[in-house]
């Protein structure tokens, strides 16, 4: 956008100034380029300001609101130990069989709200478990001669880009094992799943209820969800 000056000097004819005309004009686009410059760098500290303000304050506010969740995951699961240990004793259930199950979930009588508590696993395994992956590669490079077969099984024993083996894909390593029928290769795959060894990242605790249509629903206990 054009200043008073600039717009002066536009309409104007320099050459017809006198120096001392001249020098004035100079001074007064001077001036409002300085003065342009100014307000500029008044808008970005007043920006650096509020966001310095706005972030310390809206961190503040995140960080109590997560001491208060940890609070209240926390607490729920100590109130939750009663019922934990009861449901082991009715079911006859071990601490190895409460490990494996991911998670558990707890329904009023009337069947509208739902309580669960689990945690958030990735896969882990043994380091013998490259063992079983070359048995079965070698098998399925000496067995399986279709070669659209051949890269299918092969994909399913293939790490992720994370480099690990994924437990669910084992799993479907073991229906096509079933499935061929040979006696090799399903000792092999059940090797390979004797292997896996979860580790836990993390718990959670989740909530849902029956709607109008009788429809479950979450409740949104993430700020992302809301």
């Amino acid at each position: 956008m054009e200043t008073q000056a600039t717009q002066a000097a536009s309409a104007i004819n320099i050459s017809e100034l006198t120096p001392e005309q001249r020098r004035q004009l100079m001074a007064d686009l001077e001036a409002e380029e300085q003065a342009k410059k100014a307000a500029e760098q008044k808008l970005k500290e007043d920006y650096a300001a509020l966001k310095n303000d706005q972030v310390n304050e809206t961190f503040g506010r995140l960080r109590m609101l997560e001491i208060g969740i940890k609070a209240e995951k926390t607490d729920i699961y100590e109130q939750f130990q009663t019922l934990m240990a009861m449901k082991m004793e009715i079911f006859g259930l071990t601490d190895a069989d409460i490990e494996m199950q991911q998670s558990h979930t707890f329904t009023n009588d009337a069947g509208t709200h739902s309580i669960i508590l689990g945690s958030n696993v990735i896969d882990g395994w043994t380091d013998e478990v490259g063992i079983g992956i070359d048995a079965v590669n070698k098998w399925i490079d000496a067995k399986i001669t279709d070669p659209k077969a051949h890269g299918l099984l092969k994909a399913m024993l293939k790490p992720n880009k994370d480099g690990v083996l994924q437990a669910n894909r084992v799993l479907d390593m073991a229906k096509e094992a079933r499935k061929i029928g040979d006696k090799e290769l399903i000792e092999w795959v059940v090797f390979i799943q004797d292997q896996w060894r979860p580790v836990k990242t993390s718990t959670y605790v989740k909530a849902k209820w029956r709607d109008t249509n009788n429809k479950w629903q979450w409740l949104a206990l993430s700020m992302s969800a809301v």
